[in-house]
């Protein structure tokens, strides 16, 4: 009997213990008893996953003036007045070209220049916000934008190493401000799309244009062939330009002849090509030259000043060289 008494206190006693060691959870938002158990205890509480840290006030936040490592791990910046966790505070913690304003402590795509300031890799001179996103240069703000006086690519919205104003007529170009009459920019000669052979291919690719004057004033040798209804590579309304015959002709081989430049060997290679040709211009052997229809787009003055009428004019030289190639009855500028 004794036995039994001892052993119904024994077990009685142990029941006792493990009720009283079980733990007690507290109640409330975000504590144990909703199964989130991720902060410090607050209070009562435990704070939740998404505001971890308790505050001085006994509230659970993001952040407090000592600890920010919540919001740090998320790339973002603790706003002490709120505890909360913020983009940013200012442009400066704007990194993103494409999201370089601060506004209401998000960061968003830029609407002024001045949004710009201080993005990282964005050229070596001031940057420029152009349709919210930050970029090296626009058309309009190129000459404080890019450096050394330098033009910009309209297309890539980057400064070029072409100073502005700085092409003469017929020579390759990638934006208007780039083409100039004496080094001086100029409204009247723009950048402007070419072709040969009348192809739908620009030539020589789709990213470049050539510095043509407009018709505006007239044209004059060798720039004779209206070039209608074209707009430039800056957006300038469409307008005609004074060209060369696309069919026969490309700018490269126009300078050439300018220009001077021979090919030794005879070999029309040594000349720009497509279009470029080897041939006699006038009493000179080996000159690179390129096929006409006319007079009026050869040479109004020829390259050699011994010579002055060397290159203009459009004839055959009789040889049978390759003047008669491409249709143009045999005829060549300086044949």
């Amino acid at each position: 009997m004794r036995r039994f008494a001892f052993l119904l206190w024994f077990l009685t006693l142990a029941a006792g213990c493990i009720v009283e060691d079980k733990p007690i959870n507290p109640s409330g938002d975000g504590g144990v008893d909703a199964g989130v158990d991720a902060g410090e205890l607050c209070g009562t509480v435990s704070c939740p996953a998404d505001r971890p840290l308790c505050s001085d006030a006994l509230e659970c936040v993001q952040c407090t003036a000592n600890d920010d490592s919540y919001c740090t791990e998320q790339g973002l910046l603790c706003d002490v007045a709120s505890s909360n966790c913020i983009a940013c505070a200012g442009d400066a913690d704007c990194t993103d070209p494409m999201k370089s304003h601060c506004d209401m402590n998000v960061c968003v795509p830029c609407t002024e220049q001045g949004h710009c300031e201080g993005i990282e890799g964005i050229g070596d001179g001031e940057s420029a916000c152009n349709d919210g996103d930050c970029v090296d240069c626009t058309p309009e703000t190129e000459r404080n934008t890019c450096v050394d006086g330098t033009a910009c690519n309209p297309a890539t919205n980057q400064c070029t190493t072409v100073r502005i104003g700085s092409l003469d007529v017929c020579e390759e170009c990638v934006a208007d401000s780039q083409c100039g009459e004496d080094g001086a920019a100029s409204d009247a000669h723009r950048c402007v799309p070419m072709f040969y052979e009348m192809v739908d291919d620009r030539f020589p690719n789709a990213d470049t244009g050539f510095c043509l004057k407009s018709t505006d004033g007239g044209c004059v040798q060798p720039f004779s062939v209206t070039l209608t209804n074209r707009e430039s590579l800056s957006g300038a309304p469409a307008a005609d330009y004074c060209g060369v015959r696309e069919q026969l002709a490309t700018c490269p081989a126009v300078k050439a002849l300018a220009d001077g430049l021979q090919c030794p060997t005879g070999d029309p290679r040594q000349c720009p090509q497509p279009s470029g040709l080897c041939e006699q211009v006038g009493d000179l052997p080996n000159r690179c030259t390129y096929l006409c229809g006319a007079v009026q787009q050869c040479l109004d003055i020829g390259p050699d000043p011994d010579n002055p009428n060397t290159g203009s004019t459009c004839d055959s030289s009789g040889t049978g060289g390759t003047g008669g190639v491409g249709g143009a009855g045999g005829k060549y500028c300086g044949g």
